[in-house]
């Protein structure tokens, strides 16, 4: 299970990273990718409870948001863009539950 959630994290840590470099509408760009990445943790939260069959579901979310973020890298080249987009993903990504 630490390994599972090791993995996760380093899932989530490289998505982040490189969603700050990415976005249509900045504001929905950062949510799109925000809310895949909350419904992934929440689904993981669920598999340390003890409920594995939602892992499957959550490792394709994360890789979802890191495909999208891939996907958004090249729009913002300005770094007051990619600034303002970082703003944005951390913003919605504080609406998690």
């Amino acid at each position: 299970m630490k390994k599972v959630m090791t993995i996760f994290g380093a899932i989530i840590f490289a998505s982040t990273i490189l969603t700050s470099c990415g976005g249509g509408s900045i504001e929905s760009d950062a949510k799109k990718v925000a809310e895949l990445q909350c419904k992934a943790q929440q689904l993981m939260k669920k598999a340390t409870s003890g409920d594995m069959s939602v892992m499957e579901e959550s490792t394709k979310l994360a890789s979802e948001a890191a495909t999208l973020s891939q996907e958004m890298e090249g729009k913002y080249t300005s770094d007051s863009d990619k600034q303002k987009f970082a703003e944005a993903l951390l913003k919605e990504m504080g609406n998690c539950n």
